[in-house]
């Protein structure tokens, strides 16, 4: 190995080392109010204490299920996950709270971890930007399952590139656990006419709320939309990481959210693969009405795509990105960055059907 790429990999890996000190450091000095009775992961454990039963979506009950298991709880988290998601918290909500809070952060680091391992990029310079990346410190604090979402998508995306359609589909199928965020995802499977992997993916769904409904019963979804409705359950600006956070609820963010579907759009016609779910997945995020600081772990894909391209300014705005700084920093990068990457479209070849990157674009 040359001189210069041993100094650049030693400089990687202090950088890695320091931001997973930084974050252990400041992990340990939280107080019992901000890593255990403020966790997201709370309401989903409390959901499947309560699973089977609808009164998953009463506050009171995930309330006194959460005072049961923790000794506390906070009145803004609730449970306002789909009806399957409760089964599938029920294994999870059979062990003691503490020790399911941290298996279920160790496997959200496995997953960011297969996401790293399947998705084309250097991965210790990825590692080290998930170190330092604010998302994913939420993400593992808070207890909540953005990381997964990664996990699937990298997984569907490595099953598209070894010609397992099939498999894709029923991966992002999974991917309902945070339906909202994938909400542009048809704009890569139909324009690339993955019509077995959009097969799978609607018979997972189909599946997942099949069992939903057989476990509690038609009326599950409509108590479903009505808890979606409760105000205890939206973020505070300043905690979400999209336009509407960005904008504190001005109705222009519903045009900016627009713009931003349009970019996604145009992406997607011509880019890669990766690209195409990287300004998928980073666009699902900024247009959503409400979400948290964790969703915005969604943008480490376009990020790491946009360290590939060529320009200088680009790969300094990556790492803008990755300052651990308090949003709208790391979305206002992302609205730039696909706003690039649209750009750069404009000289690709399309993708040829099957999902295959443009031969440009490689």
């Amino acid at each position: 190995m040359p001189h210069h790429m041993k100094l650049r990999h030693a400089i990687v890996i202090a950088i890695l080392v320091a931001g997973i000190l930084l974050r252990f450091w400041i992990f340990s000095h939280l107080s019992r109010d901000l890593s255990v009775c403020s966790v997201d992961f709370g309401a989903f454990y409390a959901g499947g204490k309560l699973a089977g039963s609808l009164a998953m979506y009463s506050p009171d009950a995930v309330f006194a299920a959460q005072d049961r298991a923790m000794g506390c709880h906070k009145d803004y988290i609730i449970f306002i996950k789909p009806p399957f998601y409760g089964l599938i918290m029920w294994p999870l909500a059979r062990l003691p709270f503490d020790a399911a809070l941290w298996l279920w952060r160790i496997l959200g680091l496995a997953a960011l971890g297969i996401f790293l391992w399947l998705w084309p990029c250097d991965r210790l310079v990825a590692a080290a930007a998930c170190a330092w990346f604010l998302p994913e410190a939420s993400n593992f604090t808070a207890g909540q399952d953005v990381a997964f979402v990664l996990a699937l998508v990298a997984g569907a995306y490595y099953c598209l590139k070894t010609g397992r359609p099939i498999a894709a589909g029923v991966l992002f199928g999974l991917g309902a656990i945070k339906f909202h965020l994938l909400v542009l995802l048809p704009l890569v499977v139909l324009r690339r006419k993955l019509w077995r992997t959009i097969a799978a993916a609607a018979g997972t769904v189909a599946l997942l709320l099949g069992v939903a409904l057989v476990a509690y019963g038609p009326g599950c979804l409509a108590t479903y939309r009505n808890a979606l409705r409760d105000a205890r359950g939206s973020p505070a600006f300043r905690n979400m990481d999209n336009l509407n956070g960005l904008f504190h609820g001005h109705p222009i963010w519903i045009a900016a959210a627009v713009v931003v579907a349009l970019l996604v759009y145009f992406i997607n016609r011509k880019a890669s693969l990766e690209l195409a779910l990287a300004a998928v997945l980073a666009g699902g995020v900024l247009i959503v009405p409400h979400n948290t600081i964790s969703d915005g772990l969604l943008f480490l894909p376009l990020i790491l795509e946009a360290r590939r391209f060529a320009a200088a300014p680009v790969r300094a705005l990556t790492i803008v990105a990755l300052i651990p700084i308090l949003p709208p920093g790391s979305l206002q990068v992302a609205v730039i960055l696909l706003l690039i990457a649209a750009l750069r479209t404009l000289r690709l070849k399309p993708p040829a059907p099957g999902g295959q990157p443009a031969a440009a674009a490689a």
